[in-house]
């Protein structure tokens, strides 16, 4: 086996996280690699399409931001920065609203849709799970 670069283990490592697996075994001949995840509960391992985004009903005005991937959910890049957005803040579509830090990588979570910040349910420097609803933007 070639040495593993450390993109290709970047890689394994998002996509361990991106579809909730509990471990990634790579094998060639006689050389291995074993990436696994730390879970809360090890008995229960799911996907994030298994996973519905958690509160309140929306009409088809009320667009969810949903956490990309499970880990902490930071407002602003740094500490001393002002919040990415705030209630009221008008977004563009693609904007960046937020962040979530897993396995030490920052994950950009970009607004879904146009319109205007109406309610952001996480706290900074939260543990969010993934596909948990975090903002809802009106159109």
């Amino acid at each position: 086996m070639n040495r593993m670069s450390n993109e290709d283990i970047r890689w394994m490592l998002e996509l361990l996280e991106a579809e909730g697996l509990a471990e990634i075994e790579v094998r060639e001949g006689e050389s291995q690699v074993v990436i696994a995840a730390t879970l809360t509960d090890p008995h229960v391992v799911t996907s994030s399409a298994d996973r519905p985004h958690s509160g309140p009903e929306l009409d088809e005005h009320h667009i969810p931001v949903l956490a990309p991937v499970a880990g902490v959910f930071y407002r602003a890049g740094t500490l001393e920065a002002d919040p990415l957005v705030d209630v009221g803040d008008e977004v563009v579509y693609g904007d960046a609203v937020g962040l979530v830090e897993a396995m030490k990588l920052f994950n950009e979570i970009p607004a879904p849709a146009s319109g205007v910040i109406i309610s952001i349910l996480a706290k900074d420097n939260q543990q969010v799970a993934a596909d948990q609803l975090l903002m809802i933007i009106e159109t």
